[in-house]
């Protein structure tokens, strides 16, 4: 059998059967507006919300000089005080933050399916089984019995008449929370994505790992003002800095935590220990994991829950 073809099999499939939408598509809510279907089943549409809990802002998408516009903007305000310093973080897209996994005795950190919220049709909560079903285009499952994991939090502005405005919380994934939630008609599809594919296997738990398809794996640095960023650069000790284009395949080593058999694409074969922070313009940059492309959205893939990353996965020998 050609294990690179069969590779390129599982990979257009993976990535082309997320655009057949399901015929039980849920009806968008109206533009301007987003329905939440409360404890009771009955449709809340909100005209003014925020979402306070379960979303994640994708800052390594914000404009580069997103904070430099900021402090322009705020050039009249008074300084703060002195040994004081205000840092303005870039901000980007917001995402909906996911854990597909459904399985038990999952591990505090795992695999994060991020999905811009611009792409999501609905959310559905099952507070019996302890699920939600996330319909963005594909139907992706994950878990809510556990205490931080896969929770929404929605405040809006809800207009009690003679009683004046109240601040309501809406609570998925929560007991007695939300049924689910519509969101107005997404943007159109994005083509399924196209670059360097690479498998990664996650340990989901003690006794359960995933492999999971991606485009264009790089690590996910966070930066001192709190920004995010990708760069193509490992470190591991003492010095050694590898640009993971040059990377072939990592398996984690198991005889020390950060240990990581490193395998390049000229051949060599060596046991590294990572390092968690590197030098980036002239301050640390703290590693927080890896994140790939996928049809909708991101995965971030924390260190701790790497077991395997195979670079190049469809690529002919």
């Amino acid at each position: 059998m050609n294990t690179h073809r069969t590779l390129s099999v599982l990979f257009a499939t993976s990535l082309t059967a997320w655009a057949v939408a399901a015929d039980t598509t849920p009806k968008p809510a109206e533009p301007g507006t987003l329905l939440v279907l409360d404890a009771a089943g009955k449709e809340q549409k909100l005209k003014a919300w925020k979402f306070t809990g379960g979303v994640r802002r994708l800052t390594w998408l914000a404009p580069a000089k997103a904070a430099e516009t900021k402090d322009a903007a705020d050039k009249d305000k008074k300084p703060a005080p002195k040994g004081k310093r205000t840092v303005i973080a870039p901000v980007g897209p917001e995402a909906l933050s996911l854990r597909a996994e459904t399985g038990d005795g999952l591990f505090a950190e795992g695999v994060l399916t991020l999905i811009p919220l611009d792409r999501l049709r609905a959310l559905d909560y099952d507070n019996e089984e302890n699920t939600v079903t996330v319909d963005a285009g594909e139907k992706l499952i994950g878990t809510t019995k556990y205490k931080q994991i896969n929770k929404l939090v929605i405040e809006a502005e809800v207009d009690k008449g003679e009683l004046g405005i109240a601040e309501i919380k809406y609570l998925g994934g929560y007991p007695h929370g939300i049924r689910g939630v519509r969101f107005p008609a997404p943007k159109a599809a994005p083509p399924p994505p196209d670059g360097r594919r690479v498998l990664v296997v996650s340990a989901d738990s003690k006794s359960s790992k995933t492999t999971h398809k991606v485009v264009d794996l790089l690590p996910l640095y966070r930066l001192p003002d709190g920004g995010e960023k990708l760069l193509p650069t490992l470190m591991f000790k003492k010095t050694l800095k590898l640009d993971v284009g040059k990377i072939k395949k990592i398996v984690t080593a198991g005889a020390e935590e950060g240990a990581w058999q490193v395998t390049l694409k000229d051949g060599g074969d060596e046991t590294l220990t990572l390092l968690e922070t590197i030098p980036f313009e002239g301050k640390q940059a703290r590693l927080l994991g890896f994140v790939g492309r996928v049809p909708v959205g991101y995965k971030l893939f924390p260190s701790s829950a790497i077991a395997e990353i195979t670079f190049d996965a469809t690529e002919d020998k």
